[in-house]
């Protein structure tokens, strides 16, 4: 494999992806793979930054497409690259005023915010270098007392949870939405929230599996960030939110850590640090 240090940054033509990649071009001493789903949006972004002297290298990625994620990993191989960075910002968010039926916002929410990035991180995982990086972006809502059950939270944030176990768990919540038991079961009443739950506790499981190889595996809560998905609504610009996210990937502050917006390093499964931090509920 090359010796040339390489970060891919998953749905990175706009927004907070777009913003990180800006970061990692001007600090990162390697390649810097910006992708995206639509292959004209991620020429377009490419360009975007190449006019500002950077030099990002497109490539089409949908992570919910399987034959998309293996046309990704089959071009490292026959580069003969390795992952060195690997930041999975691709993800989606339903608003309150959305239209869809809450069965489809499950769905669709547990599928990419969590299935589509397992099944990506998981395929390019014998790729990824030992001492590499993995950060997952998350959110506020990750954090595990945003579970109503007690019994669900902690089979989220058991140590021998394994990735089929966590799997089975996302299935299930969608089929008690289905089911119209989502709140009697502990779930609560935000698809959002058990995705990125998932998330965390993938991110915990993937550092215990990794860290004997020098992989350290964060996750971010980079704030609520002015985007598309938001329609412009949050506190922080995308340009303001990358700069954490792009720190830690790049000087990792340790391995297995749920970084809040500030910096602060986050207990999971301890209480809401919303309250203390954010001065809310």
């Amino acid at each position: 494999m090359s010796q040339k240090k390489v970060a891919v940054v998953t749905g990175s033509n706009k927004g907070l992806g777009f913003s990180i990649v800006k970061i990692l071009c001007e600090k990162y001493d390697g390649k810097v793979y910006l992708t995206s789903r639509d292959e004209n949006r991620g020429i377009k972004a490419c360009e975007d930054l190449k006019s500002l002297g950077l030099n990002p290298i497109f490539h089409q990625l949908d992570v919910t497409d399987k034959k998309s994620i293996q046309n990704f990993v089959k071009h490292f191989r026959e580069e003969k690259e390795e992952v060195d960075i690997l930041i999975n910002n691709a993800g989606i968010l339903f608003l309150k005023d959305a239209p869809e039926s809450k069965i489809t916002q499950a769905e669709q929410t547990v599928a990419v915010n969590f299935t589509a990035l397992v099944d990506f991180t998981e395929a390019i995982l014998p790729l990824v270098k030992n001492g590499g990086k993995i950060l997952n972006i998350t959110s506020s809502s990750a954090h595990l007392s945003r579970i109503p059950s007690e019994e669900l939270r902690k089979k989220f944030s058991s140590e021998s949870l394994t990735l089929d176990e966590l799997k089975t768990l996302a299935s299930e919540y969608v089929e008690d939405v289905k089911q119209d038991q989502e709140i009697n079961k502990g779930w609560g009443d935000s698809p959002y929230v058990v995705s990125k739950v998932a998330v965390n506790a993938y991110t915990f499981m993937l550092h215990r599996k990794l860290s004997p190889k020098g992989i350290t595996v964060n996750c971010v809560h980079p704030g609520y960030v002015m985007s598309d998905m938001t329609r412009g609504g949050g506190s922080v610009t995308p340009e303001d939110a990358a700069t954490l996210p792009a720190k830690l990937a790049l000087e990792p502050w340790g391995k297995g850590l749920y970084v809040w917006h500030n910096g602060e390093e986050v207990q999971w499964d301890g209480p809401d640090p919303r309250v203390r931090i954010d001065g809310r509920k």
